[in-house]
């Protein structure tokens, strides 16, 4: 359990900075009518798939880039090292999260020597086609003829360009859900089969909560990631419709915002914790429900002392969106041979087989009906009901709203600050929200 933990903080790090994360300088490449020029500085074609596979009698070296290491990584790639002899692959674990292999591609792309397999952050994947050139899926799949048609259809959209270019496939996949503790539930005369399903009823839910010293709730959405769920369920929209302005100061995502400063400064139901804080604060028992990612079910689970459970991410007017979070795996090598060799590992990785010893280690969610259906991840769910709630909403899964120009990613800081600022007492939300949408529009502007 402790290993989990690990996988899963690590991973939950990893996403906090990267939604705070700074934008990516300067193009490594630019793409032309023919092909892609790939980031070395060499031209491929836009997924070379028509190259023999590897039969070279030394084996292809190619590099994996991840942020978890740790022996579940070691030990899958020491599992299709064994398992063939044509490719071997190297872990390289990457610091300081998705931001850490942003900047680690760029020195790369400036030295013109790119790595094979990435595990890309959702958050960067207009970062990694725009900037980095990442080599589109689809020639690789049609030539093999590899079977897609499991794939949950809002999985596939996580990976596609702003052309609808399948550039990368998910992985390590989570989305924002309800924990609570069922006994606050019935020490409150609430019902624990009933917890709160709209936003409307929850902050009623969170002041019955709230008693006894501890708060009935923490939804901690100065979190970019979190905010995009809020406020998209509230009906709004990250960009305008024409992609010019942000959406940042509509009226749903002021209404997102204020009722949660409500919960913080009238109704004092929700206190001011740090993303990895609400964590520890419902493991303990500080606070009775907390809207967070699945993925941090490893870190509550092992300590908490009363019967946790989970539900969908609640509606608003009958409306739900969930963003996704985690990473895609993708290609960046312009080398044929070496894109060979990555596509190959990459099927490896995503076997519906693998993905439910991956999901049953981690708790991730699996990315493709057949692995969903296997009877070991039925019994894993039937063991562990709390890994239940993300699959309820998988129909409602987005990408990760990737803010465009330089200074995209910049925008998520932006977000942050304002709404840290609301939920202080400094601002009113209305006027937090403004000044966001003031600050991200000047950024954006091309």
């Amino acid at each position: 359990m402790k290993k989990i933990m690990t996988i899963l903080l690590l991973l939950l790090l990893a996403i906090a900075m990267a939604a705070c994360g700074t934008g990516a300088n300067g193009a490594a490449g630019t793409k032309d009518a023919n092909g892609t020029k790939g980031a070395n500085g060499t031209t491929g074609t836009t997924g070379s798939a028509g190259a023999a596979s590897p039969q070279a009698s030394a084996p292809v070296e190619i590099e994996f880039w991840n942020i978890w290491g740790g022996e579940l990584i070691d030990s899958l790639v020491e599992e299709y090292n064994n398992s063939q002899s044509n490719v071997k692959v190297t872990a390289v674990f990457v610091q300081d999260g998705y931001e850490g292999i942003v900047e680690k591609l760029q020195v790369q792309a400036a030295a013109r020597k790119m790595p094979e397999v990435v595990a890309n952050g959702l958050l960067y994947t207009r970062f990694a086609n725009d900037v980095m050139n990442a080599v589109p899926l689809e020639p690789f799949i049609e030539r093999d003829g590899y079977d897609m048609t499991d794939y949950f259809p809002t999985m596939l959209n996580l990976g596609k360009n702003e052309q609808g270019q399948l550039i990368g496939l998910p992985y390590g996949i989570s989305t924002p859900i309800l924990y609570y503790n069922a006994d606050h539930f019935r020490e409150a005369g609430l019902d624990p089969d009933k917890p709160p399903q709209t936003w409307e009823e929850f902050p009623e839910f969170a002041g019955q909560l709230t008693r006894d010293g501890r708060f009935g709730a923490s939804v901690p959405i100065d979190f970019g990631w979190l905010f995009q769920a809020l406020m998209e369920t509230y009906g709004g929209t990250m960009m305008s419709a024409d992609g010019k302005t942000v959406g940042l100061d509509t009226d749903a995502s002021v209404n997102a915002v204020r009722m949660v400063a409500d919960m913080v400064i009238n109704a004092k139901s929700m206190p001011l914790l740090q993303q990895m804080q609400t964590f520890e604060s419902m493991a303990r028992g500080d606070v009775s429900m907390l809207v967070n990612t699945t993925a941090g079910l490893g870190m509550i689970l092992p300590t908490a002392q009363y019967e946790l459970r989970t539900a969908p991410f609640p509606t608003y007017n009958g409306k739900r969106i969930v963003p996704a979070g985690g990473s895609n795996l993708m290609i960046f090598t312009a080398d044929p041979e070496k894109q060979e060799a990555a596509w190959d590992f990459i099927k490896f990785l995503i076997d519906p087989k693998r993905s439910v010893q991956i999901s049953t280690s981690t708790g991730y969610m699996v990315s493709r009906q057949t692995a969903l259906d296997d009877p070991e991840m039925q019994t894993f769910l039937e063991e562990n009901p709390v890994y239940k709630a993300t699959y309820e909403q998988i129909d409602e899964m987005v990408p990760w709203f990737n803010f465009p120009g330089q200074g995209g990613s910049r925008v998520q800081k932006i977000i942050s600050d304002q709404i840290q600022a609301a939920l202080q007492g400094q601002k009113t939300p209305e006027e937090a929200m403004r000044e966001a949408a003031k600050q991200a529009n000047a950024l954006i502007a091309p």
